[in-house]
């Protein structure tokens, strides 16, 4: 009872206090636009009740915490501030006295820009603001601590967190001459000098009351700390900062002291490598949404000349007699399927329908496909006992909606008991568009939630839709929670989709990762030759064979340029002949042809080869191989692709990837680690040619100006050994000045017309 008395009383206390100071409030006047409409409370963070409001200062947030620590509040410290119409408004939520968690969002005047920071950089920019005296600097009661957290995930902060930077931005004031006419002429000026150019200075002005001689000392490395922060200046001036305002704001501020320039230049790397990042992501964005664009047409296209093929199939066998459907009397199309019992059986209010001719039955195996195959069978034949998520990754049209629909079709004939859901990003999407507008969120969810096999295409499309990501976080742990199986098929790594949520990438690496790469000519022929039993299609094997010589990329450009091929034949009653196969096929054509471009390349050199795909350098690896030297290769690709080329040459050759393979040795994409393995193999005695593909790759996972002088330092290692470096890259993936650098550095080898 006594301890319930003193609680009692020490709340009552504690009220008394901030009714006092609401009263005294009362009598102060703000006229500050920033209190007008609250940036944060757009969030949805609760207004509460205001119980201390002041202006900022120096010391105004130091003794409004030791207040705050003192009674135990609970409730938000705001700052608002209002400066050349930037906006900016940061959190401090307490608990008992205790800080729980920071958020602080920074909106730009006169533009759709803003930004938020949550944790321990909120805290320093609280800070820094608090001591501007245009801030505003309140206590905001009765709400709850906890609903702010839920707001802004990853926002907690610890005491420690809480404690002013170390680096307190004070206005810097000129220093009066007169302070310095007992100093050296020359010393005096250069300090007024740095001190009119906005500079600290105070640090020797302090010296020269207690030690005089200390400050001559000191000049020379003062002298040296502002040089790099001139340099510093420079850099930033340079960089695309839109959208970085208050980081920037916050690196000229401490630019102004000489005495922490490791801090500054630590935080201007950090600042610089999130703008790359940033540019890198919008990029690979843009990209992806090209790619989906270019999928939807080549699909339309497909269905153009699969229509001409059923055509062409028919008047091969004059007017046979239409086959009927044993369960609706309905007409089969030229594959056997009826459209009405399909779409009956598969229409559904969510997902996409599997397609029954997709099985493992009718998937061709190669050396590039094997272990993906494998994989997916187990996860069909025993589901969430391995594998579980399994995620299949490969360019497009390799296979990887193939194998997801064979899972699926395995799944459902074998075990009817089970529910099974296959669909696609886009579609999840515009469900759940769907439901948000027609008020169905609940089932859209409950439906996804409750199956047994979830099979996701195409989650490259995740980019960027932070929505769509938390709905896909919340699937993909109730699905796994209950014991389902999760197969995800992509056209990349997790990790190399852009702004997709940590959360979800761990999620996606949890399981086993397995990759399909571009067949090789022998499961090229395999699969022209198993379709054209399938579909009953008479074409000659050297037809087969060119088809299968220049449709390198993908299975869905292989299959493409065969029914482009009969399509064409049938449209022009022509006899199917290479001849004919050579003048439709003439862009795959045209890519064999730019793979024979004769180039000399010489020792001491190093080549930018410009090309859509390391075909070019890799043929100039090969010769140089024929010739006598010895061969490094660093490839993007699996390195089954470049040992086809080789024929009976021989090379070291490793694989750039983050993957760990018990075949094939293996590099991360680490500029040190290569730059190492390069020096090793090239010696002034011996001839070598080191050929490194796909950089972007590299640029992707570290940074321009660090690509830069890699390249550089290999360039010079080069031209003093008989050695030959050649890089490959595709010039339409980088920005034309990322290229242009690039272009300077080395001799350029260009296979584009």
């Amino acid at each position: 009872m006594l301890r319930w008395s003193r609680s009692l009383i020490s709340l009552l206390e504690i009220a008394a206090v901030f009714q006092q100071q609401e009263v005294c409030i009362k009598d102060l006047r703000f006229h500050r636009d920033c209190l007008t409409v609250s940036v944060l409370a757009e969030t949805g963070i609760p207004e509460g009740k205001v119980v201390e409001r002041q202006n900022g200062s120096d010391t105004a947030l130091k003794k409004m915490l030791e207040e705050v620590r003192k009674y135990a509040f609970s409730g938000y410290l705001k700052v608002a501030l209002l400066r050349d119409g930037d906006r900016a408004e940061g959190l401090i939520v307490f608990d008992a006295g205790d800080p729980v968690s920071s958020v602080y969002v920074f909106r730009r005047s006169g533009s759709d820009c803003e930004r938020t920071y949550k944790g321990g950089r909120a805290v320093e920019y609280v800070w820094q603001d608090s001591f501007c005296s245009s801030a505003v600097i309140s206590l905001h009661a009765k709400i709850q601590p906890q609903e702010i957290g839920r707001l802004f995930q990853g926002s907690e902060i610890n005491r420690v967190e809480l404690l002013p930077p170390p680096w307190i931005p004070h206005p810097v004031s000129m220093i009066d001459e007169e302070m310095l006419k007992d100093m050296d002429a020359e010393v005096a000026n250069k300090i007024l000098a740095w001190s009119k150019s906005g500079y600290d200075v105070q640090r020797l002005l302090t010296l020269r009351e207690t030690s005089p001689q200390k400050v001559t000392e000191s000049l020379s490395y003062f002298e040296a700390s502002i040089e790099k922060l001139e340099e510093m200046k420079e850099t930033l001036r340079f960089l695309k900062t839109e959208g970085y305002e208050r980081e920037t704001e916050s690196l000229l501020r401490k630019m102004r002291d000489p005495e922490r320039v490791s801090d500054t230049q630590a935080e201007l790397e950090t600042l610089r490598n999130r703008i790359e990042r940033s540019d890198s992501q919008v990029m690979a964005e843009k990209q992806i949404q090209h790619d989906r664009e270019r999928k939807k047409l080549d699909e339309r296209i497909d269905g153009v000349y699969d229509l001409i093929l059923d055509y062409h199939k028919m008047s091969s066998r004059g007017t046979p007699k239409k086959k009927k459907c044993p369960k609706c009397g309905g007409v089969l199309n030229s594959r056997g399927d009826c459209p009405k019992c399909i779409g009956a059986e598969e229409t559904v209010a969510f997902g996409r329908p599997l397609n029954p001719r997709l099985t493992f039955d009718s998937f061709v195996t190669g050396p590039n496909s094997s272990f993906a195959e494998a994989a997916a069978k187990a996860a069909a034949m025993t589901p969430t006992k391995v594998y579980n998520p399994l995620f299949i990754y490969s360019r497009s049209g390799l296979g990887k909606t193939h194998l997801l629909q064979a899972i699926g079709n395995h799944v459902r004939k074998n075990s009817p008991q089970l529910k099974v859901m296959y669909s696609s990003t886009e579609a999840i999407e515009e469900e759940l568009v769907h439901s948000l507008a027609s008020k169905r969120l609940e089932e859209f969810r409950s439906v996804y939630r409750e199956v047994d096999v979830l099979m996701i295409d195409d989650l490259q499309f995740l980019a960027g839709k932070e929505q769509i990501q938390e709905e896909m976080f919340h699937i993909f742990d109730d699905v796994l929670d209950k014991g389902g199986q999760v197969v995800l098929a992509c056209d990349r790594l997790p990790k190399d989709i852009p702004s997709l949520g940590d959360r979800l990438a761990t999620r996606f690496e949890a399981g086993l990762i397995v990759d399909i790469q571009p067949p090789d000519l022998q499961t090229r022929l395999a699969i022209l030759e198993k379709r054209t039993r399938e579909d009953k299609l008479s074409v000659p094997k050297d037809v087969l064979a060119f088809i299968a010589e220049v449709c390198r990329d993908n299975v869905r450009q292989l299959e493409g340029g065969l029914n482009r091929v009969v399509a064409f034949s049938s449209l022009m009653r022509s006899n199917i002949t290479t001849k004919l196969a050579k003048e439709i096929l003439t862009r795959e054509t045209k890519d064999v042809k730019s793979s024979n471009v004769k180039v000399e390349v010489q020792e001491g050199i190093s080549y930018l080869v410009e090309e859509e795909k390391p075909e070019v350098s890799h043929r100039l690896f090969v010769t140089k191989l024929k010739e006598g030297y010895k061969g490094l290769a660093i490839t993007r690709g699996h390195p089954r692709v470049l040992r086809e080329k080789l024929g009976n040459t021989d090379a070291l050759v490793f694989w750039l990837t983050d993957h760990e393979s018990k075949t094939e040795r293996t590099v991360s994409p680490s500029l040190e680690r290569i730059m190492l393995i390069i020096e090793e193999f090239i010696r002034p005695d011996k001839k070598s040619v080191v050929l490194l593909d796909d950089i972007q790759y590299l640029i992707s996972n570290t940074t321009f100006e660090g690509i830069v002088r890699f390249i550089r330092s290999i360039v010079d290692e080069i031209s003093e050994r008989p050695s030959m470096f050649l890089v490959s890259v595709n010039d339409q993936s980088l920005r034309s000045q990322e290229c242009s650098i690039l272009e300077r550095e080395m001799e350029v080898i260009r296979t584009r017309e």
